[in-house]
């Protein structure tokens, strides 16, 4: 469906960014934010948790960011 047009005979709103770019952002910030990865799922409406980590799994977490975070803890704690 294509945006009313003005008088001048020009669209009057350019999409600056897909519908689907925007669903990606949303998603990002999900992850960002920590969700779990099944709440993202259920947020995107994925049939599978395998489709959400297929397209996003890039964005969560990794171990060696586990791992890091551990680190950080038990210096704090033990010095």
């Amino acid at each position: 469906m294509a945006p009313p047009d003005g008088k001048d005979g020009k669209p009057i709103l350019d999409a600056k960014y897909s519908l689907h770019a925007l669903r990606h952002a949303a998603a990002a910030l999900f992850i960002e934010q920590g969700f779990p990865p099944k709440k993202v799922q259920d947020l995107m409406g994925h049939a599978s948790l395998a489709m959400t980590y297929d397209v996003y799994g890039y964005l969560f977490k990794s171990e060696d960011d586990d791992r890091a975070k551990i680190a950080e803890m038990e210096t704090a704690l033990l010095g």
